[in-house]
């Protein structure tokens, strides 16, 4: 199968691209430089000239976009998948959380997923639309939790809260859940989860110990809050079976 993915240059869309084409997929990158996302004609030609089995849409762009790519697949009858985030949800609302729940995030990048993810809906209602947590890398140098943990412990103290159990998952896992959801290509929310339950002082005492990393990790609870998400639709695996206890 022939994949366009966008957001190459961010934290998943590069290792959901490395799931595809490790099973023989085709993925194809699109290259805002060259195709223009504010523009309607750029954005139906570039699709009708790849001619696309599906688009996997990763990158951060306007609502407007976003739902045009989904009209598109819808009038194809192509997969269409568009991630969303955890952070759609307010601080004050307390985890496991289930898709039944209704977000009340009023930050500016918690309200953009949203009405993301209302434009996506709207324009596809086939659409997959899976919400993500925080991400959990293998390497440093990436938007994700351990390249987070290594510049806190360039500090030398890592202040981490036992009161706070964070969404997250490993980014193979996600990629994994990804590649399933567009197998099985049921349309709707989904909730991709892969802490079972543990606080964030925990997880950041294992990665730093998996890492190396020469910080000296504190609890704290000055955060107290719990992000985690639900959906037995869908399996994660859970962070617990790589971290280092």
């Amino acid at each position: 199968m022939r994949w366009i993915v966008t957001g190459m240059t961010g934290t998943v869309a590069p290792v959901l691209a490395d799931a595809l084409r490790a099973r023989g997929d085709e993925v194809v990158r699109w290259d805002r430089e060259r195709v223009r996302v504010d523009h309607a004609p750029a954005v139906r030609a570039f699709v009708d000239a790849t001619a696309p089995d599906g688009i996997c849409h990763l990158a951060m762009v306007s609502p407007d976009w976003a739902a045009a790519m989904a009209g598109l697949c819808g009038q194809r009858g192509i997969p269409f998948l568009f991630t969303s985030s955890v952070s759609v949800f307010g601080p004050e609302q307390r985890g496991p959380l289930g898709i039944e729940i209704t977000p009340t995030a009023t930050d500016d990048y918690g309200r953009y997923k949203r009405d993301c993810e209302v434009a996506v809906a709207g324009a596809n209602p086939a659409a997959l639309i899976p919400r993500l947590g925080w991400q959990i890398g293998h390497a440093r140098g990436s938007n994700n939790m351990v390249d987070h943990l290594v510049r806190a412990a360039g500090e030398g103290t890592v202040r981490a809260s036992t009161d706070w159990f964070p969404s997250c998952a490993f980014l193979d896992d996600t990629a994994a859940a990804l590649v399933d959801l567009l197998d099985r290509g049921d349309p709707g929310l989904f909730h991709l989860e892969g802490n079972p339950g543990l606080s964030y002082f925990e997880i950041v005492t294992q990665l730093a110990r998996t890492h190396r990393l020469e910080a000296h990790v504190v609890a704290t609870d000055d955060v107290v809050m719990d992000n985690r998400r639900e959906d037995p639709r869908i399996h994660v695996r859970p962070i617990t079976e790589r971290l280092v206890s």
